[in-house]
């Protein structure tokens, strides 16, 4: 059945609005990206797929966090540890936690010691890490390598969503401080990564465990759980609570989730690398006892690189395995190893490790301030946690009465907590809402001078804490000064550090993280000395901790309160109900959000009038804009009573002159040079990428055209000279690949594909013609045959009952005959032509005939079906209305013969006398054009076949 033609506009139409909906949907995706210290992971969330993991190029879900740089090439993933394995210094691995650190930081120390290979130099200007790339002059830094991962961490993610991906949420080792956190978002700049939040990978894993089990949360008492994280480099310990709170919607308030830090203990070196450092030193002890070659495998790089790889695998063997072989061929010498290893030697290897992995978890519980016994489950996380050992000592140091939670998958939570957050950062989704608050690890002060008095007194310093050990955030703090008239500055650094070793202090880098000087406060406070009413209430700053644990100043000014008088009546009772009422209502997200007022000394005064002002006695003010009414004194005149006094808060704002004191990445030239560095690198794999296509491409082209000239159908299709010719080019081509050829630009290569293609061509057209050209006719055919049926239907049934003229039907009739005719000429042709000849009817000509038929069938059958027919009326008889009338009407011999019986002609008689509606609908059912117009289900349809259009014909080579 043909489908009417409304049908086929609004389905067009559907499918263009559809199609214009996911247009807009397009370019919303984001990504989450899961950097560690040995593995990357990456999730992805984009329209119509939920959070899911991006495979890489191999199809894995977790990619090695290595680059190598070999004859000009660049790569990633296990092709770079591959290059690392032959040439150790050539291929970067680890360079996650030399961000943010100095030349002569313990980490950058210890770094050198376990890779001694690498040739680390300091930064001229900022004094930091740079690897100098063998004998060349190429030099990158860890911002630089990070942004390397980063950009292909992208690569991944629009591989798998299909759009481009801009936006991101980056997990960070808690431990991160100002430092590394401001290098990672660097990093990010490079490679044009638009960072949403850096969130600490412990919170992204209790994130991704928290959002599929909020029904097991309540309002009442909290949930706490333990989140065990021992990763490749470093362990993390976290204690979290889970509840249910009302949200700040004062209409219609809703119960949310609600996750909180509350405490965290770390170890940063306790994880699978240093276990797999001390096997590979063990493995190298037990080669060298075996006196198989006199030289010391320790002092080979390429071995111990081997020795590494080797003992990484076995590490993770031995988790499943009680023991197991280690095996290399020509480690050095050409000599083999092959050792076998136990469970037993390699956790008396690591004893004093496992002796420690208790540490961060007791650490963590007395930073919360709860015991073993309050926590619901010890959840483990990180690749680490697999160790046997690890979770043993966990089990009988811990004592908790739950079994060690395995439900969290352990390489993939922290990815899939962060791309969570990343949709709900950003603007194309619509989740759950899921409050987070993080803690911080390291407290923040501010260290200031007193306002010097006496000039031969010392200064004494003065220190307020503005972000204390495991307090929220994000939150916003303010410092007052109230003694302060002159341009003084003030410090900003790490506060007592008392719960972490000297060690750990010193990888900290530099404690005080910046220098800032405010620059015109004496002209601030003179502006409003002698001022009638004016009450100065100090110079404030304010200050934030962002979501991505960042210190931010976010201003600083001068608070002052002035008493005006205004002509507006007092406030009426119940404005002030309502404002009472309305901050009943406000939710516990805006009391945290708020403001916090840091006092600078509780011993101080307020700074006192500069004026005679004896009418304005308010308390200070710590929010923005508000106001406060102030009776009026008895020595206000009368005529003014009518007026009221009001205080009004002004604020002016203080110059600032900001110098960080910590280690920043790279600024303005600098960066500009580090992003034309990775721009370059980009250009020159993506110039290999279309190189490798480009010789792809050819090799293949060569292949497939050899193979198809000795198959029939092609060879038939081509002359003997154009056979020769093909094979000859063939031949050409791979003598120059051969010779030089794989050294050739993808410029070159295109152009040799090209003319191969040119002479290749018309041979695969002809095949493709005597391939496709029975088919094409056998559609043609069919859509004359129908055409004819319908067209029969037509002339069997009078113009009156149809929708048609007899302009369309003669035209319909013609169009048949001349393609009917056409047809039948152009097939005798075409069958005395040789098959290597160009054919005279080619597939376009059959697909212009076929859609000028179908065209015109098209346009008659929209007419017809949206046809109705005329119902023809008929003389109507009109029936007696009663028997006297009945009596009347007859006759004196038919009144004679009523008492007679009737005969059985009689009977037809009088049924031919029936009642005219009854005669009308006889009529009606009866008429030709119901018996002899078939039913729209019944018309011979000619159904739209696919055609091919000019420029159509399909190629192959």
């Amino acid at each position: 059945m043909g489908i009417p033609f409304w049908k086929c506009v609004t389905a067009m139409t559907m499918f263009l609005v559809l199609n214009l909906h996911n247009a807009n949907v397009h370019g919303l995706a984001v990504m989450s990206v899961d950097i560690g210290s040995e593995w990357m992971k990456v999730a992805i969330v984009s329209p119509g797929v939920p959070m899911e993991i991006a495979l890489n190029k191999e199809s894995k879900r977790k990619t090695p966090t290595a680059i190598a740089f070999r004859n000009g090439e660049r790569t990633f993933g296990e092709d770079a540890l591959t290059v690392g394995v032959r040439f150790p210094s050539n291929c970067y691995i680890y360079f996650l936690d030399l961000l943010g650190k100095e030349i002569d930081n313990p980490i950058v120390d210890l770094y050198k010691k376990r890779f001694p290979y690498y040739n680390i130099i300091p930064d001229p200007k900022r004094n930091t890490v740079l690897f100098k790339h063998g004998e060349s002059d190429d030099y990158f830094s860890p911002e630089e390598l990070v942004a390397m991962m980063l950009e292909k961490a992208r690569e991944f993610a629009q591989d798998s969503a299909g759009q481009a991906i801009n936006e991101a949420v980056i997990s960070v080792p808690g431990y991160f401080g100002q430092a590394e956190r401001t290098a990672m978002l660097k990093g990010a700049e490079i490679a044009g990564i638009k960072v949403l939040q850096l969130i600490n990978s412990y919170t992204a894993a209790a994130l991704n465990y928290g959002i599929f089990r909020t029904k097991s949360f309540n309002e009442t008492s909290p949930m706490y759980m333990m989140f065990y994280d021992m990763g490749a480099y470093g362990t993390q310990v976290s204690v979290v609570s889970y509840q249910l709170i009302k949200s700040k919607d004062r209409i219609a308030p809703e119960l949310q989730p609600h996750l909180a830090v509350l405490g965290v203990g770390y170890e940063r070196n306790l994880g699978g690398l240093e276990m797999q450092l001390r096997l590979r030193d063990y493995l190298a002890a037990k080669f060298n006892n075996l006196k198989l070659t006199p030289n010391d495998v320790t002092k080979n790089t390429r071995s111990m690189a081997k020795l590494f790889k080797e003992a990484g695998r076995l590490k993770n063997v031995l988790s499943a395995n009680t023991e197991h072989f280690a095996q290399i061929e020509g480690l050095i010498d050409e000599k083999d190893m092959r050792i076998k290893v136990t469970r037993e030697e390699l956790e008396e290897l690591c004893k004093d490790l496992f002796d420690k992995v208790v540490l961060p978890a007791k650490r963590a519980l007395e930073a919360s301030g709860l015991t073993i016994e309050l926590i619901e489950q010890v959840m483990l996380s990180g690749a680490g946690t697999r160790v046997p050992r690890v979770q043993d000592r966990l089990v009988k140091d811990l004592k908790s009465n739950q079994p060690l939670g395995r439900s969290l998958n352990t390489d993939e939570a922290s990815a899939l907590g962060a791309a969570y957050k990343a949709a709900d950062l950003s603007n194309g989704f619509k989740v759950k809402a899921f409050i987070t608050k993080d803690a911080t690890l390291f407290p923040i002060q501010v260290t200031f001078d007193k306002e010097v008095i006496d000039e031969n007194k010392p200064a004494k310093q003065v220190k307020r804490i503005l972000f204390g050990h495991m307090n929220p955030y994000p939150q916003r703090k303010i410092i007052t000064f109230n003694k302060h008239q002159q341009d003084f500055d003030f410090t900003v650094g790490y506060a007592e550090l008392s719960h972490l070793d000297e060690n750990e202090i010193k990888c900290l880098g530099s404690l005080s993280l910046s220098n800032i000087k405010l620059n015109g406060v004496r002209d601030a406070y003179s502006k409003y000395q002698g001022q009638e009413g004016a009450d100065t209430k100090g110079i404030k700053a304010h200050f934030a901790m962002d979501d991505s644990g960042l210190l931010v100043l976010q201003n600083v000014e001068l608070l002052v309160e002035k008493t005006v008088t205004a002509d507006t009546e007092e406030e009426s009772t119940l404005s002030k109900i309502g404002n009472t009422i309305s901050n009943l209502f406000k939710g516990p997200e805006e009391v945290l959000k708020e403001e916090k007022p840091v006092h600078e000394a509780p011993e101080e005064d307020p700074i006192s009038q500069a004026s005679n002002n004896t009418t304005n006695n308010t308390d200070t003010l710590d929010q923005t804009n508000s106001t406060e009414q102030v009776k009026l004194n008895d020595t206000i005149p009368i005529s003014d009573s009518k007026k009221n006094l009001k205080v009004v808060t002004v604020k002016e704002t203080i110059d600032v002159n900001h110098e960080y004191l910590f280690v920043l990445p790279a600024q303005d030239d600098d960066l500009q040079n580090s992003i034309n560095k990775i721009t370059g690198l980009k250009e020159i794999d993506l110039a290999k990428s279309r190189k490798e296509t480009s010789l792809n491409n050819l090799e293949t082209a060569i292949i497939e055209t050899r193979e198809k000239l000795e198959q029939p159908d092609y060879s038939s299709s081509a002359t003997e000279i154009e056979t020769r010719s093909i094979l000859d080019k063939c031949s050409e081509i791979s003598n120059w690949l051969e010779d030089d050829g794989f050294g050739a630009e993808a410029e070159v290569l295109d152009s040799k594909f090209d003319d191969l293609k040119k002479i290749v061509l018309p041979v695969w057209e002809r095949t493709f013609e005597h391939a496709e050209r029975p088919s094409r006719l056998e559609a043609l055919n069919s859509a004359l045959n129908n055409s004819n049926s319908f067209l029969e239907k037509i002339k069997n049934t009078t113009l009156d009952d149809t929708p048609f003229t007899q302009v369309e039907i003669d035209t319909l009739d013609k169009l048949i005959s001349e393609i009917t005719s056409w047809k039948d000429k152009q097939v005798e042709e075409q069958e005395k032509l040789p098959k290597s000849v160009d054919p005279v009817l080619t597939i376009q000509t059959i697909a212009i005939k076929h859609s000028s038929i179908e065209r015109e069938m098209r346009y008659l059958m929209t007419k017809f079906t949206s046809w109705k027919p005329k119902k023809k009326e008929e003389p109507k008889v009109k029936a007696p209305t009663s028997q006297a009338d009945n009596e009347k009407a007859k006759t004196p011999e038919e009144q004679d013969n009523d008492s007679t019986v009737k005969t059985q002609d009689d009977v037809e008689k009088s049924t031919e006398h029936e009642p005219s509606s009854t005669i009308e609908d006889n009529a009606e059912s009866e008429s030709p054009l119901k018996t002899d117009k078939p039913k729209p289900t019944e018309l011979p349809i000619v159904e739209p076949t696919k055609t091919e259009e000019k420029g159509d014909t399909h190629t192959e080579l």
